[in-house]
């Protein structure tokens, strides 16, 4: 889920911003370009089988580095995704492509950079390095003498709704963030409108996470230990913490929780935990430095994925 730099590997060349997105704390409308791409870029291999400069070589922008194949991403493998994952993701896909094109139209507009998207790395061991470092983040290692070591989101279902997941909580809390350091009311209402959208695409891969909590990812941990969906969305909860410095206040969700009490009425315990709220059940917040930081697994001025 990096940008990345020509010599250093997140989920993105440039990792998740590039020139515009350095001058962030002023720039949160531009940055978001950039987020937008990043997701759009994803979700646009599972449900085409390619990416945003294919669907579209305008959206990605000028002078932009990325290419049709360059992000690394890769067509979902049609053997083992259901009806519901494709019509899932080409729906959030639309959404993520509509969402390039109209702020790039409304920086434009306004007489702003509508900044070109940045190079992105989505392969399948990108995800695997960050799977890794996911699972460092709960003080573990991932088992490398099984059959399986590495995470390929494009290999199932159940492997597409954890990689999204990794995007996912962290793009909501983005825009709630941005919505405070927005020079213009215009891009804040543009900001809250895109945020309501986020939020539905992250509960409905939440839900569909919820749904297969218990089973195996196919990974290990070196106790033997089966890494499971819920363990998985664990690890990637710790790794965000640690990364945008939250861990002592965190501002993330977990897979499940326990329902209020209601009294003569049964609910169910533990149910799925949906949205990535707090008590008042109001959207976390994360500055665009902390959500740099993640991105960038590291610090928001230096990429730490290699």
């Amino acid at each position: 889920m990096i940008v990345r730099q020509p010599a250093r590997a997140g989920f993105a060349h440039k990792t998740f911003v590039i020139s515009a997105c350095l001058d962030l704390l002023n720039k949160s409308d531009t940055c978001h370009l950039s987020g937008q791409c990043l997701e759009a870029e994803f979700y646009s291999w599972i449900a085409y089988g390619e990416g945003i400069y294919t669907v579209n070589s305008t959206l990605v922008g000028t002078s932009s580095n990325l290419t049709a194949s360059s992000s690394g991403g890769a067509a979902r493998n049609s053997s083992t995704f259901s009806d519901t994952a494709v019509a899932i993701a080409t729906e959030i896909a639309e959404n993520e492509i509509a969402h390039v094109r109209y702020l790039r139209q409304a920086l434009t507009a306004a007489g702003a950079t509508a900044v070109p998207c940045p190079s992105l790395a989505l392969s399948p061991a990108i995800f695997t390095a960050a799977a890794t470092a996911a699972v460092s983040a709960l003080n573990d290692t991932i088992a490398t003498n099984t059959s399986a070591t590495a995470f390929n989101p494009y290999s199932s279902d159940a492997a597409f709704y954890l990689g999204a997941y990794i995007f996912e909580d962290v793009g909501v809390t983005a825009y709630k963030g941005a919505v405070k350091v927005l020079q213009s009311q215009a891009y804040a209402t543009i900001a809250a409108g895109i945020e309501a959208v986020e939020a539905g695409h992250a509960a409905i891969i939440r839900y569909q996470l919820y749904q297969i909590a218990s089973s195996d990812t196919g990974l290990y941990l070196n106790s033997g230990d089966a890494i499971t969906f819920e363990t998985a969305v664990t690890a990637i909860n710790a790794l965000r913490d640690a990364l945008g410095g939250t861990s002592s206040s965190s501002v993330e969700s977990p897979l499940t929780r326990t329902p209020t009490a209601v009294s003569g009425v049964t609910i169910a315990s533990p149910g799925p935990d949906l949205f990535a709220a707090d008590a008042n059940s109001v959207a976390f917040t994360r500055i665009p430095k902390q959500v740099l930081d993640i991105v960038y697994f590291g610090s928001y001025t230096t990429p730490g994925m290699s």
